[in-house]
């Protein structure tokens, strides 16, 4: 890995530190009054994907990263079916930043999951319009539509988000519109000089940026979710990157 990074060398206390707090997440997580809105279970996602980059790099548990994440995304669906019930769920739970979830879900292998998730997301314009920034909309809905294989959203969205990958202030994500167009027409080549610029940005936002003292310092998951996209689709990149591991994708 070169230069270890200040989370990975805080690692160790680190996972302590949260699989301690774990138990009391659950428990917060299943009391109707802690969880009204979704708060408690939305802390408990972010937990469960931290154990399962930590248990990876720390212990190279493949099992555990690809749970942990399955069960991080199920969660997030489950607020989609209690919003959906009438329930006080916060509404940016059920936004355009769930292409969250749906990374988490590719990332762990689980596509029936991840169905169930892109089929969740999306067409609640005026929780969009509030809540989601237009580059997570685009990417959202980009990821929503080849999940779903529908070739009118693919060609609809990308176009969107390509244009917002190229101003400054998305440039360390051109790669991720790069790999996106690379597997709608299948081409390997393509995909693999994508997650080239893809990991390049990656690293620069872990340095200064969205994942900076994150655990994606250590695991790109958003890109380890896009190669199992790829595969899926019918193509198989391989990125030469510790920060993809090719134990991880499916």
């Amino acid at each position: 890995m070169g230069d270890m990074s200040g989370i990975e060398k805080r690692l160790p206390m680190l996972l302590e530190m949260r699989k301690k707090h774990l138990k009391q997440l659950y428990v917060n997580q299943s009391d109707p009054a802690k969880d009204k809105s979704g708060s408690a279970t939305n802390s408990l996602v972010g937990t469960l994907r931290f154990l399962a980059v930590a248990d990876y790099v720390l212990k190279k548990d493949i099992v555990g990263f690809r749970s942990k994440l399955s069960e991080a995304a199920g969660l997030r669906s489950k607020l989609f079916n209690r919003f959906d019930a009438g329930e006080a769920i916060s509404p940016s739970y059920v936004s355009m930043l769930s292409y969250k979830a749906l990374c988490n879900a590719l990332a762990s292998g689980d596509l029936q999951l991840a169905n169930e998730l892109a089929n969740h997301m999306g067409g609640r314009n005026e929780i969009e319009r509030e809540h989601d920034h237009p580059f997570d909309l685009a990417f959202g809905y980009v990821l929503k539509s080849f999940v779903l294989e529908d070739a009118v959203g693919i060609k609809k969205w990308l176009c969107e988000f390509k244009s917002l990958c190229d101003q400054p202030e998305n440039a360390d994500f051109k790669g991720y519109a790069k790999v996106s167009e690379a597997i709608l027409v299948r081409d390997v080549e393509k995909a693999n000089v994508g997650f080239t610029e893809l990991l390049e940005g990656h690293k620069r936002q872990s340095k200064k940026g969205v994942f900076k003292d994150t655990e994606d310092e250590m695991l790109c998951v958003w890109g380890i979710g896009l190669v199992n996209l790829a595969h899926v689709r019918g193509i198989d990149p391989k990125p030469q990157e510790p920060l993809i591991p090719a134990d991880l994708l499916i």
